[in-house]
């Protein structure tokens, strides 16, 4: 493995932003370029393989060139407008007569970190904090089929140094075999403190969540008082996301998801974070990175959420899942009622 040198360009390989200064891959005929990189910056994840680039706020309009998937761009204010079936659309102008579906960009920070030197024997969980960041196997080659990106979770399981002193995180493939190696610069350890529970004091047969399918909609309630709301995206297919009276009775911080066997739509989801169960079959409510289609049904039956609302879910529903454990069930659970109101 070659010698990596701490330099500027080098840090930004590391980190995902390509080799080229602070110059974002240049999709034509739209430019971004970054300026000022800091912690705070606010920059997008393109989804998309091409992101159209349309001369208008409406996707009736003409379009003039793309941004390709894993773009990092510079994010300006998101805004809305209605779509002819009366959908709140979300834009990024990305210049003059130069818009973006906010739907298919993932905002990210570029957020590295300071490197922890001892991993507890049974783990911990780490967060991707960069934009997106390149995956090694164990012997420091790259592994080109993998990517993992921002607000990713782990379950972090060792700490290796190459023979060129280069630090890695060694990640657990929670679904498969072996394990996954990144730099370690690009992983938060996820401390105690913040994933103590939310309303502990709270009867737990006096905390209740309702989803709306057709609102597209959570909301979360102690002693049927409202102390959390947020827009969700569900099952695209009716039926997917089944309505009912559901419990969160096992939760994880972390999973590989895989699609079910004769499913048409082929997925392979690592680090998907904050995972609260609701039925047997496997539908959850966690945190979702590879779209932001939110109020709009996205989803293969699971309930996709901005990745800080599902850790909000995760943290205030039943049961708590002690800090160094990597899954819990029990019978005590938190009710969920998923209702299809007009």
């Amino acid at each position: 493995m070659e010698k990596l040198e701490l330099t500027r360009r080098r840090f930004l390989q590391a980190i995902g932003f390509g080799a080229l200064s602070l110059t974002l891959p240049a999709p034509k005929p739209v430019e971004a370029r970054f300026g000022a990189i800091g912690p705070d910056t606010p920059l997008g994840r393109v989804l998309l393989h091409k992101l159209m680039v349309f001369d208008e706020p409406n996707l009736a309009s003409p379009t003039h060139g793309f941004y390709i998937y894993d773009d990092i761009i510079r994010l300006p204010k998101i805004f809305y407008t209605k779509s002819v079936n009366g959908k709140q659309l979300g834009w990024y102008q990305m210049g003059d007569n130069a818009f973006i579906q906010a739907g298919w960009v993932q905002p990210v920070y570029n957020r590295p970190n300071a490197i922890v030197d001892e991993i507890p024997e049974k783990g911990r969980l780490g967060e991707i904090t960069v934009g997106k960041t390149p995956v090694y196997y164990a012997d420091g080659a790259r592994n080109y089929m993998r990517t993992f990106y921002y607000e990713n979770t782990f379950w972090v399981i060792g700490k290796h140094i190459d023979p060129n002193g280069v630090p890695y995180y060694e990640l657990w493939d929670d679904l498969g075999s072996g394990s996954w190696f990144v730099r370690a610069s690009a992983v938060r350890m996820v401390s105690p403190e913040e994933l103590t529970p939310l309303s502990p004091d709270v009867a737990p047969d006096a905390k209740r969540v309702e989803l709306n399918l057709n609102h597209q909609r959570l909301r979360a309630f102690e002693y049927d008082r409202l102390v959390f709301e947020t827009i969700v995206a569900t099952g695209k297919i009716d039926g997917s996301t089944p309505v009912g009276r559901w419990s969160t009775s096992r939760k994880r911080p972390c999973r590989r998801m895989i699609n079910e066997p004769n499913n048409p739509n082929e997925y392979d989801l690592p680090g998907v974070p904050w995972v609260t169960y609701i039925t047997p079959e496997g539908v959850a409510f966690h945190g979702a990175y590879w779209h932001s289609n939110w109020g709009i049904p996205s989803s293969n039956g699971c309930i996709n959420m901005r990745p800080m609302d599902a850790k909000w879910l995760y943290r205030w529903s039943l049961p708590t899942v002690p800090f160094d454990k990597y899954y819990e069930t029990s019978l005590q659970a938190t009710r969920v009622d998923v209702v299809a109101i007009p």
